[in-house]
């Protein structure tokens, strides 16, 4: 069978998790493994980078530098550093995966100028990645992969066995009949604890044959501006609404917060550990379960919005924003996050390629200060500030709503540019 990077098509599907005692045991060991193994690569790291600074001038240095490299590097150095990931219930994927995850975030740190690599601590999150392999020959269970969706509600992986889960019955009908044919490729399997207690599953797929099917064309084309009054203001006029889910569930959410306050400082003067104290991990679960909650209701709305443009929309436009950027300023720190700006682009990104349309974004420079109707861009003193909705163009005298006059402006721009490419 064909390398996932082979494959022309790529998704993935999350289903949840209904691990027995015994399946729970074995995450939590290879989870702790991975962790083990990340940060063991992250100490070599680190002292490999302080002797290297002086290691021309003291030889006990250079030898030091050779042992990190023994304890380093290849998998089967790591695990004779670490012995206890020969354990029978350590997935050697998982250390591999942990190992590749290392040096992609040097790479990351290169590329993209992410922070460097540091300590993973242990924490109520779980999580592992494994990976799904593939024989020559059928096994005796009669598939030739020991990763294996038996049925709409049993799975195999590895290690933990057949394994029971919930998720969609289209979705996984569709995997079913697939792997049948051998029309199918499992890649990366990451299983997790979410800091509720729920376990999840999340596969990589990748096929030969298209998982969506294009839609067909409506001959609209429109420019988005993203902001925080309205979510979304089109070129045409019409907005979508920012629904505020955080500001929404702030209040309740700080009064089980300072419930879990008073229970950390209640267990501590009775001398227990937290992850000791019952009460206090039944508040815990309670304050994530709100944060999971506003997670999932800003997930499924910019769901149905990004499906609801790319369903009506062959031409969609946006501004390139950078989110990490923007929330680097603590006074817009929580709206922007709240608002979800950059999950809807990624959304708009990829549904738009899986069906057929085009998305393209362009640089948000000056979108707000230039005029859709004669293009003539604010001069320093005539600049707009946030709080100015409505202007009038000095040079056509057109009257322009701020947000609607900068999704056209991107639209404009975004149409130049898939001109010329």
């Amino acid at each position: 069978m064909k390398k996932m990077a082979d494959m022309a098509y790529h998704c993935g599907i999350r289903v949840k998790l209904y691990p027995s005692n015994e399946q729970k045991r074995i995450i939590a060991v290879n989870d702790g493994a991975a962790r083990a193994v990340y940060n063991h690569l992250v100490a070599v790291g680190n002292e490999r980078y302080r002797l290297s600074k002086t290691a021309a001038f003291v030889p006990a240095y250079q030898d030091r530098l050779g042992y990190l490299d023994s304890v380093s590097g290849c998998l089967k150095n790591i695990k004779n550093a670490l012995p206890y990931l020969y354990g029978p219930d350590v997935d050697d994927q998982a250390v591999a995966n942990a190992s590749k995850n290392y040096f992609a975030s040097w790479k990351n740190r290169k590329e993209l100028h992410s922070g460097f690599p540091v300590f993973k601590k242990k924490s109520n999150l779980q999580s592992y990645q494994t990976n799904a392999h593939y024989y020559f020959k059928d096994t005796k269970e009669g598939h030739n992969s020991n990763v294996w969706f038996l049925d709409k509600n049993h799975v195999t992986l590895p290690k933990l066995g057949r394994i029971r889960f919930g998720g969609s019955s289209l979705k996984v009908a569709e995997i079913i009949r697939r792997q049948e044919v051998c029309d199918i490729r499992i890649g990366t399997i990451t299983v997790r604890r979410d800091s509720v207690g729920e376990y999840w599953a999340s596969f990589q797929l990748a096929s030969d044959t298209p998982f969506f099917h294009p839609l067909p064309k409506t001959g609209s084309e429109r420019g988005i501006d993203l902001n925080l009054i309205e979510l979304v203001n089109g070129s045409d006029g019409q907005a979508s609404a920012n629904m505020h889910f955080y500001r929404e569930e702030q209040a309740a959410l700080a009064k089980q917060q300072q419930k879990l306050s008073r229970m950390a400082v209640s267990a501590k003067k009775e001398g227990k550990e937290l992850h000791d104290s019952r009460n206090y991990q039944k508040q815990r679960r309670k304050v994530a379960y709100i944060h999971r909650k506003v997670a999932r209701q800003r997930e499924e709305y910019l769901h149905v919005l990004s499906k609801h443009e790319v369903e009506n929309q062959d031409f969609i436009a946006a501004e390139d924003l950078k989110v990490k950027n923007l929330v680097r300023n603590h006074r817009l720190a929580k709206a922007v996050s709240d608002a979800g700006w950059g999950s809807l682009l990624t959304k708009l990104s990829y549904k738009a390629e899986s069906y057929g349309k085009e998305f393209v974004q362009v640089p948000p420079r000056f979108t707000s200060q230039t005029c859709s109707a004669c293009g003539y861009v604010l001069k320093l003193e005539e600049r707009l500030s946030l709080s100015d909705r409505e202007w009038v163009c000095p040079a056509c005298h057109t009257q322009h709503h701020r947000d609607t006059n900068a999704a056209r402006v991107v639209l404009q721009i975004a149409k130049e540019k898939a001109a010329t490419a």
